[in-house]
């Protein structure tokens, strides 16, 4: 019986150890950069990282990451000057583009319709208004060179909050032993990533689950996102002459554009161009732009920037 026990026991590690080798092989785990919070504050990816973002448990999409020493997804550095004319476009896992190569982002494709232009790439996931006014603010040196400012936005998901605060103990938590095992356990990071913990997950969601509030009406909403809005800018102050918003009107509140344009705030919409493709412009699986999506959104950027080029 002892035998039975060890063999059955010998004959798990050995398959555990033959998949692991398997995902590794295949590279069918998603590396997942680290993050970490500056001196400024601001939270952005630790410099010199690279790896390749896995979508799907058949590689749907693969892609090739890199960090720069600002601690961004880039193709270059940033090395802002006054001679030179230079865009900047903040946003969030949009602009970051782990979903596409990044010697192939909208960033690089801007500057291929753009001679003699460099654009910068301050991208990444989950960034929202407070997080983007404050980047320009810390780095207010930089950007005072930067001649454009695109900040790509969903209103839906951008102003929720009304002040900037760096999220310490989420950046601590991901530097903890338990995190770096999971993440040098790759058979574990493609299990979770295709969903087979989903279901406990769900268990102790529901064991966990608060108790649901009263939905506010829509506009009540937009009202109170709008007036964090203001509250972001009061603090950290808004370059109107520069700064542009990046959006799909479609999706935008008209309440939001209303306020843009009373305050005469600029802003750009891409949304036309993708209702006109005859092409999907997202991916499927987590709609994210696509290769199309980003040709389309950085087209629109540089006919801006042609047309307003001094």
């Amino acid at each position: 019986m002892k035998k039975l026990i060890f063999n059955i026991c010998l004959y798990i590690v050995l398959i555990l150890f033959s998949l692991e080798g398997l995902v590794r092989f295949f590279h069918l785990y998603d590396d997942v950069p680290l993050l970490y919070i500056d001196a400024c504050g601001v939270q952005k990816t630790v410099p010199g990282q690279a790896g390749f973002s896995v979508t799907g448990n058949r590689r749907q999409n693969y892609a090739e990451y890199k960090i720069n020493s600002f601690g961004y997804n880039s193709y270059r550095e940033f090395k802002p000057t006054k001679e030179r004319i230079e865009i900047a476009l903040i946003g969030d896992s949009f602009i970051e583009g782990f979903n596409q190569h990044y010697y192939d982002s909208t960033g690089k494709k801007v500057e291929d319709r753009l001679e003699g232009v460099e654009v910068y790439e301050y991208g990444r996931g989950g960034y929202d208004m407070a997080d983007q006014l404050h980047l320009i603010n810390a780095y207010k040196k930089d950007f005072d060179l930067i001649d454009y400012i695109f900040i790509y936005m969903k209103f839906e998901n951008d102003f929720k909050r009304s002040s900037y605060a760096p999220e310490y103990d989420y950046i601590d938590l991901k530097h903890t032993l338990k995190f770096k095992v999971k993440r040098n356990i790759k058979l574990f990071m493609y299990a979770d990533r295709i969903g087979l913990f989903d279901g406990f997950r769900k268990i102790i969601y529901r064991q966990n689950s608060p108790v649901k509030q009263h939905t506010i009406a829509e506009d009540t909403l937009h009202k109170k996102y709008i007036e964090n809005f203001k509250a972001l800018v009061k603090t950290y102050g808004f370059n109107k002459e520069k700064i542009i918003f990046l959006l799909d009107e479609r999706k935008t509140s008209p309440l939001f554009l209303e306020h843009c344009d009373d305050m005469g705030y600029t802003y750009l919409d891409f949304g036309a161009e993708f209702a006109k493709s005859k092409k999907p412009a997202t991916l499927i699986y987590d709609r994210h732009w696509n290769n199309n999506g980003r040709t389309m959104v950085a087209s629109v950027i540089a006919d801006y920037v042609r047309t307003h080029l001094k």
